[in-house]
């Protein structure tokens, strides 16, 4: 009878040691934020309560493999190859956790080298050589019944575990159920906050949540950035925000996030922000807000997009389109008078078509110029000479080109002086020097500052070696030529000119305004 009375009275004590164990790992899950941990206290209640030499715990990673597959998360008296091995396990497996993991149930193996699954399998080679012989493995089920992981004790003797015990131990399994379904719930709550991060980040968007009652407010990052602010560097508000609204907007922009409050509609605006070094952003933003069931505004959030750019290009889209109404219109006056005058000078259809033709070509060239071209750049002199000489098909053998490259011409003047340089090239090969054995052709240029502070691009066309025709010939060859440089480049371009007939050649001078962008050079 004392016996027995002894064997009650440990039987109580363990149970008691039991209960307060299970306790103490309560505590622990409320208290200890780190999951590995945690996981270790559980496999240390779990080898108690079992009286075990080994134990593991596995989380079912459902979207792994056809069926899913357990991953090792913590484990007690593993070797580092058992544990390698068992670090994923899936459902064809020979040990007890796959066995679980097939049929949902708890699967108890009093000795390994009994199990008829076991038998001839690599499972079994490494529950050998890990020392285990006998294995109980308890299915791990969140609160709606999904199965999420494995509580296993593994002893290194012939074994079956007490009813009490497993009772004892499905107390535990649901505290350590609990804690996987916990830490897959933050898991994936991470994920997909860095997913929304991410996508903050990578779509630009500043972010602002508005509690209306207290006044606080939380930006993300870039919201702060947006507003010309560094990363915390104020307290966000209402009144940090409406600071950075350029004040030609602000009025407008306040009235709109008042009226979208008091009419419950959605908040859409755009405005300009004004940051402390000056610079000007355009930001879009989108907000709502909510309201309590008395019809109180409570809170608002919402999102911003920096603008800026698409505005940029909205208004070099508004430059290009009223840019090339302009050289349209301009092109067409161009094109009516080129015909015009050189229908006036033609000897007969045949010659108008031929000179005509020419001349449009050139238009084509520089038209062709112009059209590639990027914002600020523009067309330089000694290209639109080149090109001329090489519509011609002169012969630079004979031809000089002295002057500086680079030079850049204002957008507007180019049209008329590619007329004029045509003209020139296209009498040098007719009557001049590029048509006459032994004559040359020399073009000097050079910039400077005129006295008005203006930049002047000086063009000296030299033609020597020429056998000059008779005047009355070489008047009508030349004569649309001379009329545009002597009387349309003072007038379009506030040009300086002077064209003469030398006994042995053309003396042609040009001098215009150049762009203010050769200033840099």
């Amino acid at each position: 009878m004392t016996i027995a009375h002894d064997q009650s009275r440990e039987q109580m004590k363990g149970e008691l040691e039991d209960s307060e164990r299970l306790q103490a790992i309560s505590l622990e899950l409320i208290k200890d934020g780190r999951p590995q941990a945690v996981y270790e206290t559980i496999l240390d209640g779990a080898a108690a309560i079992m009286r075990s030499q080994f134990a593991s715990l596995q989380m079912l990673d459902a979207d792994r493999g056809a069926a899913g597959e357990l991953r090792l998360l913590s484990h007690r008296g593993f070797s580092d190859e058992a544990a390698q091995f068992w670090h994923w396990v899936s459902m064809d497996r020979a040990s007890t956790c796959a066995l679980a993991l097939r049929t949902g149930r708890r699967v108890v193996v009093s000795d390994v080298e009994t199990a008829a699954f076991m038998q001839g399998t690599a499972d079994l080679a490494h529950y050998r050589q890990s020392g285990i012989r006998a294995v109980q493995t308890t299915p791990l089920h969140s609160r709606v019944g999904t199965l999420i992981g494995m509580l296993s004790t593994h002893w290194a003797h012939v074994h079956r575990p007490k009813e009490r015990e497993l009772r004892l131990l499905d107390v535990l399994a649901r505290q350590a159920a609990d804690l996987i379904e916990r830490e897959k719930t933050e898991t994936a709550l991470r994920a997909s906050e860095e997913r929304l991060r991410t996508a903050v980040e990578v779509g630009g968007l500043g972010l602002w949540d508005w509690n209306v009652l207290t006044g606080e407010v939380h930006w993300s990052d870039e919201y702060f950035r947006m507003l010309g602010y560094g990363v915390d560097e104020v307290t966000p508000s209402y009144e940090n925000w409406s600071a950075r609204i350029h004040p030609d907007d602000r009025a407008e922009t306040e009235a709109l996030l008042q009226h979208a409050r008091e009419a419950r509609t959605e908040f859409v605006t755009e405005f300009r922000t004004l940051h402390p070094n000056g610079a000007v952003r355009w930001l879009h933003g989108r907000g709502r807000f909510f309201y309590d069931q008395g019809g109180q505004a409570i809170r608002m959030v919402g999102a911003m997009t920096d603008t800026t750019e698409r505005r940029q290009w909205e208004d070099r889209q508004k430059a290009l389109v009223a840019e090339l109404q302009h050289r349209t219109r301009n092109l067409m006056a161009v094109v009516r008078a080129v015909a015009e005058t050189t229908a006036r000078r033609a000897k007969d259809l045949p010659d108008f078509s031929a000179h005509f033709r020419s001349r449009l070509s050139a238009l084509a060239r520089v038209q062709g110029l112009l059209s590639r071209l990027a914002n600020q750049q523009r067309v330089t002199f000694d290209e639109l000479l080149r090109a001329e000489l090489a519509a011609v098909d002169a012969d630079m053998g004979r031809v000089r080109l002295d002057g500086p490259s680079g030079v850049k011409l204002r957008s507007s003047t180019v049209q008329t002086l590619t007329m004029a340089l045509h003209e020139l090239a296209n009498n040098a090969v007719k009557y001049g020097a590029l048509g006459q054995a032994g004559a040359a052709l020399s073009v000097r240029w050079h910039v400077e500052a005129g006295q008005d502070q203006k930049l002047w691009l000086h063009i000296d066309w030299h033609e020597s070696g020429v056998r000059m025709p008779p005047a009355t010939g070489a008047g009508e060859g030349i004569g649309h030529g001379r009329e545009l440089i002597e009387r349309a480049l003072p007038y379009q371009l506030e040009a300086r000119t002077s064209f003469a007939l030398g006994p042995d050649g053309l003396r042609c001078t040009i001098s215009m305004p150049v762009s203010e962008l050769n200033m840099a050079r």
